[in-house]
């Protein structure tokens, strides 16, 4: 299985990721092992969309600890009252099964150097999640209109909310929002 996906190739590693999660939530259930597939599909986003080399099975402690501590605070939107995804026991799971299936990068740590990584950042990244100043834009609309107690799930509900924000309606935490658009912009 191709496991490097330059920028740009979108399709191809679309195609990639989702027949790796299958095979990984598949491999997962026969392990009795922990997994949530979108989590994973997050992991899998991040290696390809985040980081220069796109290896979707190369897994350095840099790599663990920013997915869990930046990447899924700035992207994974955990709404009020929502179960949470398993991202650490998905991270783990994931790490087995690329090692279990040979499509580890042969370049990254030994499996246990790798789960160590994980077991180092894990009681930190429930605190990296709440942090609203590592929000992307998105998410801190998101986590906004349903604190205000608008249906995320409604498009149109949402097209309000901004029509209000804009008009400055929205009672929104100012500095944090404007923190973000900096993040953003300095990307």
């Amino acid at each position: 299985m191709r496991m490097r996906f330059e920028a740009g190739a979108e399709e191809e590693f679309e195609a990639a990721c989702g027949l790796l999660v299958d095979r990984l939530v598949r491999w997962a259930g026969e392990q009795g092992l922990p997994v949530d597939g979108f989590m994973a599909e997050a992991a899998l986003d991040y290696r390809h969309r985040a980081t220069a080399d796109g290896r979707l099975g190369l897994w350095e402690p840099r790599h663990v600890e920013e997915l869990l501590l930046c990447w899924l605070a700035e992207s994974i939107t955990e709404l009020p009252g929502e179960e949470r995804g398993d991202a650490l026991g998905t991270l783990r799971t994931l790490l087995r099964y690329l090692h279990a299936a040979r499509l580890a990068d042969p370049r990254g740590p030994a499996l246990e150097d790798s789960l160590a990584a994980v077991d180092a950042v894990a009681a930190l990244h429930p605190g990296a999640m709440a942090d609203r100043s590592r929000w992307g834009l998105a998410k801190f609309w998101a986590r906004t209109a349903a604190e205000q107690g608008v249906d995320v799930l409604d498009g149109s509900a949402l097209q309000r909310l901004a029509e209000r924000g804009a008009r400055g309606e929205v009672a929104t935490d100012a500095q944090r929002r404007d923190m973000v658009v900096e993040r953003r912009l300095a990307r």
